[in-house]
């Protein structure tokens, strides 16, 4: 996982947004969003971040993400917010995908159609 990810992630389970990260250690959303993105980084500024999450050089280095507890309720609730919000979202997506494929379907057929009138 690279750095960009495991900052996004420690971000997301201390319950801030890109906004609220950047004016802790007053830097810009956009180079946030830039970080997690990339994982490029100035040394300075990750060990501001790093410094705002309480967590050492070290222990960010073995993060790996399957390490997480989630251990105050706040943070579990927060969690599990997120992950139904995600999971209901996915649910849109898949049945916009399915809408759209009947669409593509049903366009391929009046090309058909209108094939077979102009051959005719």
């Amino acid at each position: 996982m690279h750095i960009g990810k495991k900052i996004k992630l420690l971000r997301h389970l201390n319950g801030m947004n890109q906004e609220e990260l950047s004016q802790k250690i007053g830097k810009t959303r956009a180079l946030i969003s830039h970080i997690e993105q990339t994982g490029k980084v100035h040394h300075e500024t990750l060990l501001t971040i790093l410094s705002n999450f309480n967590i050492s050089e070290e222990e960010f280095k073995n993060f790996q993400g399957s390490d997480i507890k989630i251990g105050k309720a706040k943070d579990q609730k927060l969690f599990e917010s997120e992950l139904s919000d995600l999971k209901e979202e996915l649910s849109r997506l898949k049945k916009e995908n399915d809408i759209l494929k009947d669409l593509v379907e049903s366009q391929k057929e009046i090309v058909n159609l209108l094939k077979d009138r102009s051959k005719k």
